[in-house]
């Protein structure tokens, strides 16, 4: 299968794709992003460590994201990309890199990627996830970028008998924010998880697009997506599993789930399933609500202040994601992070 990656570049205003390119009818990069930024200087930083106690990696100033492979190499299965980056008053600086990280037979690898940074700035970014027979790859994702930031995180990945790819996403939303994973699909036992959160206020944007092709017999899928969106933020879900004829066995599942807060919030959902094989099961769920307010009578009848109501509510709601990380460590630092953007997300 070929990925099919809309060409992007941000330094060429004729790539940016507009709401005429239907992949990209919600999310138009050519509205918001309306000056070519300026190249940013970033720096190489070589190993050191960061909180999650795993390697640290930095996307180098050419434009590559370092050599990841010899990061991999050297991470003893955990591995923290720092994909931050620094503006500069009044200018936008932009940087776009691309990288790629092969898991051996048997590898297994948990990965932590920190997206996040200061001021204004536009980022493409590409990462290639490649994993071999009985491989398990375990990438959460945290996009907790500056509401000023503008952003495209786009990844590949190609499984194979036997090996898993489990994906947690948590967002914040930005100016413009998409996240976009194109997962090959190897069945013979291969298993995918792709899981998401956001929790969006003010006039952020994130879209969180995904793309899974079963081509072969005996593959799962597993989605699970939950958000918050409140004042005037817009979230967006495009999620796509396609199954092609012969991938018999095939158990596809795709769950979204938002809570609208206020009337000028936005969510576009469009969750799809394309089958062409019959013995397959597979489903999927879309909806989209207000918070309970049976619940949330409940909570401030036993003496609970309604901000705090509301936010246990609100984290309540997206948690579950978060708890599906095996990852004792790493499980408790994403649910620490929900947490404390639950509690300062709602304010009379």
């Amino acid at each position: 299968m070929a990925f099919d990656l809309t060409p992007l570049d941000l330094f060429d205003p004729s790539s940016y794709p507009t709401r005429r390119n239907e992949e990209w009818k919600y999310s138009d990069l050519a509205r918001v992003l309306r000056e070519v930024p300026s190249r940013a200087v970033l720096t190489h930083l070589q190993a050191a460590t960061g909180d999650f106690g795993g390697f640290y990696w930095h996307c180098a100033g050419d434009g590559q994201l370092g050599d990841l492979q010899a990061a991999v190499a050297k991470a003893n299965g955990r591995l923290y990309l720092d994909l931050s980056d620094v503006g500069a008053e009044g200018v936008v600086a932009g940087y776009q890199g691309e990288g790629r990280i092969t898991l051996g037979v048997g590898e297994h690898l948990i990965l932590l990627e920190d997206y996040s940074g200061a001021l204004d700035y536009a980022a493409n970014t590409t990462l290639h996830f490649e994993l071999a027979k009985g491989a398990s790859l375990t990438r959460v994702v945290i996009l907790d970028e500056p509401e000023g930031a503008v952003s495209v995180r786009r990844s590949t990945v190609k499984t194979a008998p036997g090996s898993a790819f489990k994906q947690y996403v948590f967002s914040t939303g930005a100016k413009f924010q998409r996240f976009e994973t194109h997962v090959e699909h190897a069945g013979h036992g291969a298993h995918v998880e792709m899981h998401g959160a956001y929790l969006l206020k003010d006039t952020a944007h994130f879209d969180y697009t995904t793309r899974v092709n079963h081509a072969e017999i005996d593959g799962t899928t597993e989605q699970l997506i939950k958000g918050l969106v409140k004042d005037r933020a817009t979230a967006v879900f495009q999620g796509r599993i396609y199954v092609e004829k012969g991938a018999d066995g095939t158990d596809a599942r795709m769950r979204h789930q938002a809570l609208m807060l206020n009337d000028g919030a936005h969510v576009r959902a469009k969750p799809e399933l394309e089958i062409y094989a019959d013995d397959v099961q597979c489903a999927h769920g879309n909806t989209i609500g207000a918070l309970d307010e049976a619940a949330l009578f409940f909570c401030q009848s036993r003496g609970m202040p309604e901000d705090t109501a509301r936010a246990m509510l609100m984290q309540a709601f997206v948690v579950p994601v978060a708890e599906q990380i095996e990852d004792e460590a790493l499980r408790e630092m994403v649910l620490n992070w929900i947490e404390d953007k639950a509690g300062g997300f709602y304010a009379l």
